[in-house]
């Protein structure tokens, strides 16, 4: 990924710092996997649903 300017608004900046807090890393370390989780999620390759774990459903078998 390229890196890049991201602006964050002092309300979502405070509740990313505390989630960052919360795993022991910086709050652009935590922004930085958040936009990467993002992408990811734009891949057309999702995990089969044997692959999610206990309990977590892919919503494809709903009645």
């Amino acid at each position: 990924m390229d890196n890049g300017t991201v602006s964050v608004p002092d309300e979502q900046y405070e509740r990313l710092a505390a989630l960052a807090a919360a795993r022991g890393v910086t709050p652009e370390t935590q922004l930085a996997r958040l936009i990467d989780d993002a992408y990811a999620g734009l891949d057309g390759d999702a995990d089969s649903p044997e692959g999610l774990p206990l309990g977590v459903s892919d919503c494809s078998d709903q009645d």
